[in-house]
């Protein structure tokens, strides 16, 4: 049985008191650490809807908001089951508009099959919903707060992200990690791409300068201040990128066999896999995101 340990509806910064999250996880005794999932909700946008485990709670949710904090519609950064979980029954019970990106809608349609250790994350059941289109900008209720939408691809070929700019929030979902030592495999149904989150955190802290007070709120990691943030990801995968080619040398020139490269890297790297790549056997790894650093040609943009 899925459900949630722990709930909680909090003012985020202070923002005015204008952004709500909710934030659930379950609370499996299998479960190493609570996993959290957000949900955020500013002048009546509800950005994500949750786990397949946490519909219930959500739903508490929406019935316990009053009039002013009512939700108007929801969009969907990408169609992972801890963000689209709660969509369908947003849309049934509360006659709420779902949208999503183009890429996304059809993903969204579809039922999900997903390892044990997410379903004991996150939940079972997941129900598929018809999103409607999403646009590059979207207003909230009053028309006081106006979102573009910027693709931000590598987690998941459809992640969006949503940047107000005169107030200086984005909201990032996954599209950013507060570290990156570990990566979703391209054999797995989340098929992860280092270079590909490199670019888009690089699209990202172009598309906010001269934000010198931004807030990136990601969906359970928390909330960070400034482009620094962003740079400093920038920085950490590009000198990766450069030590993982380094050692990739070393090894061939060692005569190494493909296996023998990758323990050797793994080895200077990380010492050894990471108690969650043998949890998810493999699928979220250490190991992942070498392959993903080494298939990514060295002498390709990184700069």
């Amino acid at each position: 049985m899925f459900y949630a340990d722990y709930m909680v509806v909090q003012k985020v910064y202070h923002c005015n008191n204008e952004i709500l999250e909710w934030k659930w996880s379950s609370d499996s005794e299998l479960m190493p650490q609570p996993f959290w999932t957000s949900v955020f909700l500013i002048d009546g946008l509800l950005v994500d809807a949750g786990a397949p485990g946490g519909v219930g709670d959500l739903r508490d949710f929406i019935k316990a908001l009053d009039s002013n904090n009512a939700v108007e519609k929801c969009v969907i950064t990408h169609n992972h089951e801890d963000h689209c979980g709660g969509g369908r029954m947003l849309q049934e019970e509360f006659n709420i508009p779902v949208f999503a990106s183009k890429q996304a809608i059809p993903l969204l349609k579809k039922e999900k099959i997903y390892p044990d250790y997410r379903q004991m994350v996150w939940g079972i059941n997941y129900q598929p919903f018809q999103a409607e289109p999403l646009e590059d900008i979207i207003n909230t209720k009053s028309g006081k707060y106006c979102f573009d939408v910027i693709a931000t691809p590598g987690h998941a070929p459809e992640q969006i992200s949503l940047i107000e700019r005169k107030h200086q929030w984005a909201f990032i979902a996954d599209a950013v990690m507060p570290k990156y030592q570990m990566i979703f495999g391209k054999d797995t149904d989340i098929p992860e791409n280092i270079s590909l989150i490199y670019r888009s955190i690089k699209k990202l802290h172009d598309f906010t300068e001269g934000m010198d007070k931004l807030l990136l709120f990601t969906s359970g990691n928390g909330v960070f201040k400034g482009r620094s943030f962003l740079k400093d990801r920038i920085d950490e995968i590009k000198s990766m990128h450069i030590k993982i080619h380094k050692l990739r040398v070393e090894a061939e020139e060692r005569r190494l066999s493909n296996t023998q490269l990758l323990r050797y890297i793994l080895k200077k790297m990380f010492k050894r896999e990471s108690f969650i790549g043998t949890l998810t056997r493999g699928g979220l790894s250490h190991k992942n995101l070498i392959i993903s650093l080494l298939e990514w040609p060295i002498d390709c943009d990184s700069s």
